[in-house]
């Protein structure tokens, strides 16, 4: 029995298209509100559910654009911005799409819309996917309560709806940018009317084909992510993709249970299997702090230590959810289901599907699905997701690939949609440029820490050829190992003993506290506190101090204290069965103060570079403590 919707957000999909006729009606497009300053513009555009006619209604499409930066005339033409899926929404992410693009937005209006069956465009809902059965059984209460107009929300009808939308606004060419399953639509758009579009930006790139049920590009790239994420910092590793692949056939016999503290410090049980496994590796697809923490957790995991792994996982699950007021699994599982890759024949009856799954996913050898087995790649892939639905889909025509200027852009630790899949697709498309882009995962628009895909931008919508982007040092340095005792903890420079030892553990600790809260402001969160990994826990102020009660990150080593955002100084007292007893004060100049009846006296310059809480401590006194931009944006949830 699983729980549907959780496994349907962990899902990966796409489809193909075809062209068939359009019609639609359209309101022009007005100002949004009479806020000044404000200068987006709304409308609707009309479409029929079913251009066939079999299936009567109609689709009101929601339409957002945002004028030129540079006037209110579009000398440049139009871009329009697809979202993923299928079923995000793309309106809510126009001030996203807005920022990432905005270098060829100067002289081009930018257009968004929800596609059907997502947020203003008649959000498709499915009550089943919320209920419990068997994956078969929920997929089947859910075709039954849609009724025939699940038939209706196909790749090749959101085509169509693109086509409306650029009738509707009189713009005679696009420039598309499209992510992940959006770059399906784009490229069957672009076969379908060549003569509408200008240029193509493909970003986390799906094969016109579909994505593989059984996930082996996707599979195949593990290890060279893991590496991608270590640089040279995992130290305490010769290979992380063999540590992933022990602990997937450890936790193949036996899941990991522990537990993780809350915000209050409070302990709850936590578990994580092979497919949580599998479903973290994923996840860091849009979480540069997960995939630079993953390594150390698994050797950690591997080395008895569940802690930071069990912790990974439960951030992760909070963070991974839908906009409960855009986006469509409904949507998701309707598209997939209707012109998306499975492994049996057209007209498989739905008695027979299961076996044909089991002979397809029989006759890949294992080393296919390694590091993991089969049944995880099932659980998480898509072999199984359209077993329950009644129609089989139908195999779609490939049309020839247009020959209309593309670039094609990869983060090279995207695990979703992998390098290997850009490169194919690349060396298909008549004169394509391809972008690789380090050190970005899923949506490298929006990943990319440098600005080397907004330079490719430039140029590519210029007419020039775009230059690859440098190798560069990742953003967030691969986590070290967590230490199970104060033994492996290494003395600060000119102390001995436990009062050397534990002044770099609370050095440690003061890094692990504010790398927790960095990640949840990076990721959007609400909750503005967290536990610690042994004890305790973390918590940012109104006023933006750092709060820390009887925060642990080595076991027996406790510290408290409040770092102001602005101070020359500010004091620690620690604490523990297994630390040097006292109080820390940390400034401008460096670490004082008492510990064990020891007398601390560290000079900051002794200390930099070895932590972030060395950082704090050498800069305290020059401003507020480093922190980080909320990123809100999940761009291409699926």
């Amino acid at each position: 029995m699983v729980r549907a919707r959780r496994l349907i957000l962990a899902l990966l999909a796409a489809s193909a298209a075809a062209s068939t006729a359009t019609s639609a009606q359209a309101a022009p497009l007005a100002r949004c509100t009479t806020t000044a300053g404000d200068r987006t513009l709304c409308g609707r555009v009309t479409v029929p559910l079913d251009r066939t006619g079999v299936v009567p209604g109609t689709v009101s499409l929601r339409v957002k654009a945002l004028p030129p930066a540079g006037g209110s005339g579009a000398a440049g033409g139009a871009v329009l911005a697809l979202a993923g899926g299928p079923g995000q929404a793309a309106v809510p992410l126009l001030d996203a799409f807005a920022s990432a693009l905005r270098p060829i937005l100067r002289t081009r209006e930018l257009v968004t819309f929800d596609q059907r069956g997502t947020g203003g465009s008649g959000r498709l809902r499915c009550a089943a996917l919320s209920g419990r059965g068997t994956l078969s059984s929920v997929i089947e209460r859910c075709a039954s309560e849609l009724g025939p107009r699940r038939t209706t929300y196909t790749t090749a009808a959101s085509v169509q709806d693109v086509e409306a939308v650029r009738a509707a606004l009189g713009v005679d060419r696009l420039t598309l940018y499209a992510a992940s399953y959006g770059t399906k639509v784009a490229l069957s758009y672009a076969a379908a009317y060549p003569q509408h579009v200008e240029r193509l930006v493909l970003d986390s790139v799906v094969l016109p084909e579909g994505i593989d049920p059984f996930e082996r590009s996707t599979l195949a790239s593990i290890p060279r992510v893991l590496r991608a994420t270590c640089q040279r910092a995992c130290h305490f590793t010769r290979s992380p993709g063999a540590d992933l692949a022990a602990l997937a056939r450890r936790l193949g016999r036996r899941a990991l249970h522990g537990p993780v503290l809350d915000g209050r410090g409070h302990p709850h049980r936590a578990r994580v299997s092979e497919v949580d496994l599998l479903s973290l590796l994923l996840d860091g697809d849009f979480d540069r702090y997960l995939r630079a923490s993953l390594p150390a957790a698994v050797r950690g995991a591997l080395r008895g230590d569940a802690a930071p792994l069990l912790r990974l996982a439960v951030r992760s699950d909070a963070a991974d959810t839908l906009n409960a007021g855009s986006d469509s699994d409904a949507v998701y599982v309707a598209t997939t289901c209707q012109d998306g890759q499975v492994p049996w024949a057209p007209g498989t009856p739905l008695g027979a599907r299961r076996a044909a799954v089991d002979a397809a996913a029989a006759a890949i050898p294992s080393r296919a699905f390694l590091p993991f087995d089969r049944a995880t790649v099932r659980t998480l892939g898509t072999a199984d997701l359209c077993r329950g639905w009644p129609e089989s889909p139908i195999p779609q025509p490939l049309p020839p690939l247009p020959p209309t200027p593309t670039l094609v852009m990869s983060g090279d630790e995207d695990l979703r949609t992998p390098r290997a899949d850009a490169v194919a697709l690349a060396g298909r498309l008549p004169g394509a440029q391809l972008l690789e882009v380090p050190d970005a995962g899923h949506g490298a628009l929006f990943s990319d820490p440098t600005d080397c895909t907004a330079n490719a931008l430039v140029a590519f919508a210029g007419g020039a050829a775009v230059r690859a982007c440098s190798p560069h040092p990742n953003l967030v340095a691969a986590s070290p190992l967590a230490p199970r005792r104060l033994a492996a903890v290494p003395s600060a420079p000119r102390l001995a003993g436990r009062p050397g030892r534990t002044v770099t553990a609370v050095l440690e600790t003061l890094d692990d506290a504010t790398q927790q809260l960095i990640e949840l402001l990076s990721g959007g969160g609400r909750a503005m506190s967290v536990g610690g990994l042994r004890a305790g826990s973390a918590a940012i102020g109104r006023d933006g101090s750092l709060r820390l009660r009887g925060y642990a990150y080595v076991p027996g080593v406790l510290v408290s204290g409040r770092l102001p955002t602005r101070a020359s100084r500010f004091t620690l007292l620690v604490g523990g069965r297994a630390a040097a007893h006292g109080r820390l004060i940390i400034s401008r100049r460096g670490v004082t103060g008492v510990l064990g009846g020891q007398r601390i006296d560290l000079p900051a310059r002794v200390l930099r570079g070895r932590s972030i809480g060395a950082a704090i401590a050498a800069a305290a006194a020059r401003g507020p403590r480093p922190t980080a931009t909320p990123i809100a944006f999940r761009p291409f949830s699926y």
